[in-house]
């Protein structure tokens, strides 16, 4: 019942226009208790969970690894609706890396493979990457892109779904879903 709600939520945000309604905001936590949250894009939600990719050689992966708990945030802002959503994550096969890879645009697989050995470390000018696609492009002119060795898929399966849709100037709706065993129990919120 929650994947549903969340997927209605974010189509009817799209319906209103909203260009990226599946990027949501990743938090967690390092070794020594610091937050750390980014803007990642959801490719999959289903039963199984929530699906997003990265870098191997990120602070993310790093965090994900040392402490599997995570959330995501969604903002609705055209709806004026929020779902935090709770719960553990898990990397994803190689075969299922190999196959959402094989579902990239050239041009993204290109890109992925010119920023990913740096992401997030400094560079000296982008100019470097932009070099680097160029010798990448070349390299794959006339052929298929090899899975890039840092490209790499995890999926938060969740836990608690948080609801909030903003009403102005009425109470706003508040629920949340907790799964326990495997059902999910909902409760009504305070806003």
């Amino acid at each position: 019942m929650p994947y549903k709600i969340l997927k209605n939520w974010i189509e009817s945000e799209k319906k209103e226009g909203a260009p990226n309604p599946c990027q949501a905001v990743l938090s967690t936590v390092s070794s020594d208790n610091t937050p750390h949250s980014r803007v990642v894009a959801i490719r999959e939600i289903n039963e199984k969970g929530l699906l997003f990719f990265t870098q191997r050689n990120t602070r993310k992966v790093t965090e994900i690894k040392e402490n599997p708990k995570a959330n995501l945030t969604f903002w609705l802002e055209l709806k004026q609706k929020q779902i935090i959503i709770e719960g553990l994550v898990e990397s994803i096969s190689e075969k299922e890396n190999e196959e959402y890879w094989s579902t990239y645009p050239k041009e993204a697989q290109i890109r992925f493979s010119a920023y990913a050995p740096t992401s997030s470390q400094p560079i000296s000018s982008k100019e470097i990457l932009e070099a680097k696609k160029q010798e990448i492009n070349l390299q794959y002119k006339d052929s298929r892109i090899p899975v890039d060795p840092l490209y790499c898929g995890f999926r938060l399966k969740p836990n608690r779904f948080a609801f909030y849709a903003y009403q102005t100037p009425e109470l706003s709706d508040t629920f949340e879903y907790i799964k326990d065993s495997n059902s999910w129990t909902k409760r009504v919120l305070s806003p």
